[in-house]
This record gives structure tokens, sequence and C-alpha cells, in this order.
């Protein structure tokens, strides 16, 4: 069954974030987008308490992927491309221009959240809620970029999130076992953690992790 057929593959999500950074010395942007929707369909089987989070990123590989499809498509090839265009063009203090690299950097501290909340899922039994995890993990990351009240909402609405058994019933496929899942997972987490340190540094050799 392919990606697309159906509502999330953690083998496919672990296959593009390894492409990544595997392809090449550099950072694969077309990975990385494919990595991201398979992410969203995540979102989506998390219910409600995610739609914000979820419309935020559509929007936002939204623009990625017409900056690849665009007549400038050669700089965004690789995340090092896309910064070292932007930054030589002075496009990070041109108020008028949607950066590609301040896109991403959004992007990029939702996969912190989600890697660690992932992990976090990973060490839960089987009738454990998942809020306490996703709550203290929000307000560790993504959290510390949102305004209070949108926080304080986010916070209230993942008590509504279901066990770690019942969400594994969501994202698992007809003849996915727990324990596929079980194995696979650590290993999703790995590549989402190498993505995230390499992309950090990056954005930390160039000086570019606050852009506003």
């Amino acid at each position: 069954m392919s990606s697309s057929e159906k509502k999330f593959d953690l083998d496919y999500l672990h296959i593009k974030l390894s492409a990544v950074y595997e392809k090449s010395s550099r950072l694969d942007m077309d990975s990385y987008i494919n990595a991201y929707i398979e992410f969203n369909k995540f979102f989506g089987l998390m219910g409600t308490v995610f739609g914000f989070v979820s419309s935020d990123v559509t929007s936002k590989l939204e623009i990625l992927q017409a900056f690849r499809q665009g007549p400038n498509g050669q700089y965004f090839e690789t995340i090092e491309d896309m910064i070292m265009y932007e930054e030589k063009e002075n496009k990070f203090s041109d108020s008028k221009y949607i950066s590609g690299s301040r896109t991403l950097l959004r992007l990029h501290r939702a996969l912190l959240f989600i890697a660690l909340f992932l992990e976090e899922l990973f060490q839960l039994k089987s009738d454990d809620k998942l809020s306490g995890v996703c709550q203290k993990t929000y307000s560790a990351t993504l959290g510390q970029y949102h305004p209070w009240i949108i926080q304080k909402a986010a916070i209230m609405a993942m008590y509504a999130l279901p066990t770690k058994f019942g969400l594994l019933q969501r994202i698992k496929g007809p003849n996915e076992t727990e324990e596929h899942y079980a194995e696979l997972l650590p290993k999703a987490v790995n590549a989402m953690k190498e993505v995230y340190n390499k992309t950090q540094k990056l954005y930390q050799d160039h000086n570019i992790l606050e852009l506003p």
C-alpha cells in the first residue's frame, strides 16, 4: 500500500526523513517536504487538537513547494542552497519577501516537538493517556514560540487525546501490528533527530535561528 493510499505511513516517513541527509552531504529539500506531508497526516489523526498545527504546516509546505517549482527552484534544491541564496540576496531583511528559510524554521521547530513526543509515546504503556506527555513536550518546545492564548487553548485541547493504544489503532494499517510500530518508531525518531540536529547546526552557523 503506497503512502497516498493510507492515512499515515511510518515506514514511508522514515524513508523520506533518512533521504533528507543520506542523498548527499547536503539536506535535500524535496525529501524534507515529502516527510512533512506525511507528518501532516499524523496531525490529522491526532484530532482537532492539532488542527491549528496542521493548517499552519500546510501553508508553509505550499510556500516551499512554490519555491521549488518556481523560476529560482535550483536555489532551493537543498536547505543549504536556500539559506545561502537568501543570505546572498539580502532576503532576510526584505519585509516584502516571503523567506523560505524563515518558513522552514517554523517547520524545524515543530519537528523537535514531534520527535520528543513520539519518543515519549514509545515509553508509555498501552492504556496510558497521551495528554500528559503531549502537554509537557509541547510546553518545552513548540509552545515557546506561541502566544499565551494559543498555548492555553492547545494545552486544554490535549486533554481530549486518546491512549497510546487508541492512537495506534488510528495510525496502523489493517495488516500492521503494534510490535511493528514498537520496532520502527525508535528508528523514525532517530531519523527525526538527525534531521533536526543537522538543520539546527546549519541555522546556527548562519546565525538565523531567531529569524522573526
